[in-house]
């Protein structure tokens, strides 16, 4: 059984991180929406520690830009038509 505190994410709570984009600009349905704001919360906290995967697991860091480059690859096709990039 999984004792893990999990905490419902809402849309409406959503705040953009610090150096990402506002996934609200992109037409994502709430299923993209919510798994795009999970990978962005863990970007951003891996982010804090980027000097440490530097340099005790390269390998790991090279993994989690690879995951950034997916998420904006992901991203910049659904970008509404009317909004542009900050």
């Amino acid at each position: 059984m999984n004792n893990a505190v999990k905490t419902k994410l809402k849309k409406k709570n959503y705040q953009p991180y610090p150096g990402f984009y506002d996934l609200r600009i992109f037409r994502l349905n709430p299923r993209e929406f919510f798994a795009a704001w999970r990978i962005q919360a863990y970007l951003y906290r891996v982010s804090k520690q980027r000097e440490y995967y530097k340099r005790y697991a390269p390998y790991q860091w090279e993994q989690i830009k690879d995951l950034a480059a997916q998420l904006q690859m992901f991203l910049l096709p659904r970008l509404k038509a009317d909004e542009t990039l900050r």
